[in-house]
Parts: structure tokens; C-alpha cells; sequence
């Protein structure tokens, strides 16, 4: 049964330590007390949510979740002078980088379901402000890498949109509807179509495909081909209300996915380039942060360096292609 404490003080550091104690019913040394604050302070927030249970960040438009929990994508200049181009969900890039680090040779990672519980907890921290989940010490807590890559599909399924929009699903398809096609046009059509996309759905996109890049080179190992990936992640990244419950739609949804896997190195170029520092010392930043809505206006250095802090920076390096097509750009998040 669920009691209303709204009206009542919030519980002190002193209760909530004889709470847990009670629960656990044994004695913890003082690096414990500080996890067991932790856990409390989670419980607390997790609880303090609306009634109704409404999300900020799963099930929620992209720019909806990304005003609560975002982390920066960063380039550098000529200079070594890092450059804010975008912003990702926190859960994408806090679990995209677990699963790069940890999980590229595992034999069907996206195929293998996590556990429903450990999902659910992991998915409520990344619900759970002020940090929604920037804070998540993996070293610290029992997830498996099941649960992470299970959890990372999840927000892509769940948005309210996927990542290419509704408008421009015929379009993206219509690129590959011939059994021929020219490989070089098609990758022109889709750098044009990738920069009608809103700017938000551009940056998700480029990184979620570098992430799937990374998995299908891979492949030998954990057996996740472009072409597997591709029916996996098709939902969340490419699909129509129209078409869900027509399988043979499925088929050219997923070429189109298997196709900006293997060559989503070709796509890099599509992101701005770093501007130059003007003399007044002005750098770009991205929309909101400054209280304007257009997405590459500027803000002092102070700012900026205000807004890095306690985020991750997402830089641009140079590696192989999944084809090994030549030297790219790779978007790689960094604690």
C-alpha cells in the first residue's frame, strides 16, 4: 500500500542509515556508510517521482529526454581546442561506452535479453535526477553486460519517434528500393537526407552508428554483422507505425541500416566543422544552454567550461573504416 509522506519533513541521514542497517541486518565499515547514503539518496529520489510514474527520459521525444539528461559531443579545432557540436542522451553514451569497452567480442550481445529486475533498476537511474545516471559506477554495481546492452535497445525502442523521423522514412528507403543501385549515390542521398534530419536526431544517429560500426567489425567474434545489427536496431532507428505489422516492409528498412553500418564512416562529414575562435573569445555551444533557441549560437568560455563540468566530452579520432575503406572520423565517449 502506498503512503502520501509529501507533507512530511524528508527523512535524515541518521534514519535512512538505521533504515538500511535494518534491512541488511549487519554492520558496515565507513566506505560502506558512504554507498549506503547513496543507495538511500536513489531511493529517495526514485520515490520522490510523480504518482503517476510519468518518465523524463525513457518512452519521451528525443528533445524532450535531452533536456533533463544529456552529455556533450566535443571536436577539437586545429588548435587541440575542444568544440561542443551536440548533445546525446546520457544513457546512450554512459552505455554505449560500457558496451565498447566491454562487450564487443561477446557472441550476441544485442540477441541475449538481460534480467527484467536488474533492467528495470538499471533504467530507473538513468530516471533518476539530478544526474540521471552520469554518476553510475559500473564497477560498483551488479549489472551484466546483458543487462546494459538490453537496456541501451530499450531507449532507442521507446522513444516516441525513432531516430530517422516518420517525414523522412519513405525517403532513406527509396534510396536502396532497386536491387541495383550506385553505392556512391546512395551515399550522397543519405548525407543530404541526414541534414534535413532535426540537429538532435543527427547527432544520435551519428553515434549510435559509429557504436554499431565498432560491434560489426567485430562480427568474427560476437557474430553481430552489419546485417544482424540491422534487424535488431531497426526499430528504434528506422520503422513507421504503417509498416510494423508488414514484416516484408521490415526487409528494405533493414538493407537501409545494414548499408549506413558498413559505410557510416561516410557520413562523419556531415557534422559542422569547428569554428575559429573569435577574438573575443567566443566559442559555440549548444542550443538552450544559454537561454537562446538558436543551435549554434555563441557563449563565453566560462560557460562553456561550466557546461563540461561533470559531463563526458565526445571527441573525434581517426581509425579504419567497417570495410576498412580508409581512415575516418570516430565518435568516441570519454569518462
Amino acid at each position: 500500500m502506498y503512503t502520501d509522506t509529501s507533507h512530511q519533513h524528508p527523512p535524515t541521514k541518521a534514519s535512512l542509515k538505521a533504515w538500511w542497517q535494518q534491512f541488511t541486518s549487519s554492520q558496515r565499515s565507513n566506505k560502506k556508510d558512504t554507498d549506503l547514503h547513496t543507495k538511500a539518496a536513489n531511493y529517495r529520489a526514485f520515490h520522490a517521482r510523480p504518482l503517476s510514474g510519468e518518465n523524463t527520459v525513457f518512452g519521451k521525444p528525443l528533445v524532450e529526454s535531452l533536456q533533463y539528461a544529456n552529455v556533450q559531443i566535443s571536436t577539437a579545432n586545429a588548435s587541440g581546442e575542444l568544440y561542443v557540436w551536440g548533445l546525446i542522451p546520457v544513457v546512450v553514451a554512459k552505455c554505449g561506452l560500457y558496451l565498447k569497452e566491454n562487450a564487443t567480442e561477446v557472441e550476441g550481445i544485442f540477441r541475449v535479453s538481460g534480467s527484467s529486475k536488474r533492467m528495470r533498476d538499471l533504467q530507473a537511474a538513468f530516471e533518476t535526477p539530478p544526474r540521471y545516471g552520469k554518476d553510475l559506477d559500473w564497477t560498483k554495481e551488479g549489472y551484466t553486460i546483458h543487462d546494459v546492452a538490453s537496456v541501451f535497445r530499450r531507449y532507442l525502442t521507446q522513444m516516441t519517434e525513432p531516430i530517422i523521423p516518420h517525414d523522412l522514412y519513405h525517403d532513406f528507403r527509396d534510396a536502396l528500393a532497386k536491387d541495383s543501385y550506385n553505392q556512391d549515390e546512395v551515399i550522397l542521398t543519405y548525407k543530404r537526407l541526414i541534414r534535413r534530419m532535426p540537429r538532435p536526431n543527427q547527432w544520435l544517429l551519428l553515434y549510435v552508428l559509429d557504436i554499431l560500426s565498432v560491434f560489426a567489425r567485430k562480427s568474427d567474434k560476437n557474430l553481430m554483422t552489419a546485417s544482424n545489427l540491422a534487424v535488431v536496431f531497426r526499430p528504434g532507428l528506422i520503422s513507421h507505425p504503417n509498416h510494423e505489422m508488414s514484416p516484408k516492409e521490415h526487409t528494405l528498412s533493414q538493407r537501409v541500416l545494414e548499408f549506413m553500418i558498413a559505410h557510416q564512416d561516410w557520413f562523419m562529414d556531415v557534422v559542422p566543422p569547428p569554428p575559429p575562435r573569435g577574438e573575443d573569445g567566443q566559442v559555440f555551444v549548444p542550443a538552450g544552454r544559454n537561454g537562446s533557441s538558436d543551435p549554434w549560437s555563441t557563449g563565453s568560455e566560462d560557460e562553456l567550461s561550466q557546461l563540461g563540468e561533470g559531463n563526458w566530452n565526445v571527441k573525434v579520432q581517426r581509425r579504419r573504416t567497417t570495410y576498412d575503406h580508409g581512415a575516418q572520423r570516430a565518435i568516441l565517449a570519454l569518462p
